[in-house]
């Protein structure tokens, strides 16, 4: 395969454009508490946000791509590693603790609690969903879904679906932005 041929994988580099365009709204609602990147990866969200200013709680099962990229420069004063496994280990955070949640191409169902338990009020949760790319669509919400988990703990200021995968499965991919009451 030519350098051509090959398929453009920058935007995994990049910060989601959805955390780009709400960055500042939920950096200025976390009034100075942390922000966790959940299921951080290679920390593509969590370095935006560190480069605003903000405290940012990288959580991962594997943080090494994560570290590949870490330096004692400015931006890593900003940002603490927690490498765990999100499924199986207990979630770490108290009540009304966290400032914000970013959680991109990754859902767990079973987090959605500790979510709006650990937000505090103000802070907001941002999701967005892994994309609709060959069987993806097996690991997607159902129509409605998200909005129904939280629509009692959160108001949306952005709640977008897109219909996912073949019809009968009812599949979609969410781009979401709510804020805790």
């Amino acid at each position: 395969m030519t350098k051509q041929q090959l398929p453009d994988r920058s935007h995994r580099s990049q910060p989601s454009p959805l955390l780009k365009k709400f960055a500042n709204t939920i950096l200025n609602a976390a009034s100075g508490s942390p922000i966790v990147d959940v299921a951080c990866g290679a920390g593509r969200n969590a370095f935006y946000l560190a480069q605003l200013g903000c405290k940012v709680i990288c959580i991962d099962r594997d943080l090494s791509r994560l570290k590949d990229r870490w330096s004692d420069g400015e931006i890593s004063k900003h940002l603490t590693l927690m490498e765990m496994d999100l499924i199986a280990d207990p979630w770490p955070f108290g009540e009304r603790t966290i400032g914000g949640i970013v959680l991109v191409d990754f859902l767990d169902r079973s987090l959605f609690q500790f979510f709006e338990r650990s937000l505090i009020v103000g802070g907001y949760l941002l999701v967005e969903t892994i994309s609709n790319r060959g069987g993806n669509y097996l690991e997607l919400p159902r129509a409605g879904e998200l909005r129904k988990a939280f629509e009692r703990s959160l108001e949306f200021c952005l709640y977008k679906e897109r219909e996912a995968g073949p019809r009968r499965i009812d599949a979609v991919t969410v781009r979401m932005l709510g804020k805790r009451r």
